[in-house]
C-alpha cells in the first residue's frame, strides 16, 4: 500500500491510497447517480442482492449508511483520473467478536478483469485488520459468480463451505460460497 502523497494532490478526498486505485468516502450528492445506475444494471444485479433505486433514493441510502457505525463504505476511484469505478465496504461490524462481512461492487464494467477489484479488496481488508482491529473478515459469493470468488481466493480468502440454495434470483435458488480470512493469515502472506 502506497501512502506517499507526493504528486497526488489531484485525488478527491483520498482515505486509503493504493498503486492504481484509492478509496474515498462517497459524496451522496455527487455519487448517487453512479450508485443508482450500478444498482439498476442487470448484469450487476445477477450476482448481488440489490434493489433498483433512483438518484434520490440512492442519495438517501448513501447518507444513511454513513450514519451506521456497523457499516463502512468507500468509493473505489482510479488514481489516474479520479473516476469512481465501484464500492467497497465492511458491514455487520461486530466489535465484541472483532468480525465483519466484506463486499465489493465494481460497477464500471469497462474495467472488469483488470485487477482493480483485487487491489481495492486488499486495501479494505488491510484497513479492517489494522485500523478496525478485526480478527475475521468473511464474504459470500453466489456460485455462478466465478470471477467474484476467484478474486476472493486471490486476495487470500479461504472457502469455508457452500450454503445450499441460499440466494434466490429470478425464480431460481442458487448456492452461495462462504469465505473467510483471519488476521494472522493475511499478515502471513505479506
Amino acid at each position: 500500500m502506497n501512502q506517499d502523497t507526493t504528486g497526488l494532490a489531484h485525488l478527491q478526498n483520498p482515505f486509503i491510497i493504493g498503486e492504481r486505485v484509492y478509496l474515498r468516502p462517497l459524496e451522496p450528492s455527487q455519487d448517487n447517480h453512479l450508485y443508482a445506475t450500478w444498482l439498476c444494471d442487470q448484469e450487476i444485479r445477477r450476482f448481488f442482492s440489490v434493489y433498483p433505486t433512483s438518484d434520490a433514493r440512492g442519495r438517501d441510502r448513501l447518507e444513511n449508511l454513513y450514519k451506521d457505525f456497523k457499516h463502512i463504505l468507500f468509493g473505489v476511484a482510479l488514481k489516474s483520473d479520479n473516476r469512481l469505478i465501484g464500492l467497497v465496504g465492511l458491514k455487520d461490524i461486530n466489535t465484541l467478536n472483532q468480525s465483519a462481512e466484506f463486499y465489493i461492487l465494481i460497477g464500471d464494467r469497462s474495467i472488469w478483469g483488470q485487477g482493480y477489484g483485487t487491489e481495492a479488496t486488499l486495501l479494505m481488508i488491510r484497513y479492517g485488520f489494522v485500523e478496525l482491529n478485526l480478527n475475521r473478515i468473511q464474504t459470500q459469493d453466489i456460485e455462478e459468480n466465478v470471477a467474484g470468488w476467484h478474486a476472493d481466493e486471490k486476495a487470500g480468502f479461504k472457502l469455508e463451505g457452500i450454503l445450499r440454495e441460499a440466494f434466490q434470483r429470478s425464480g431460481k435458488y442458487h448456492d452461495v460460497r462462504m469465505y473467510s480470512l483471519l488476521r494472522n493469515e493475511f499478515f502471513e502472506k505479506e
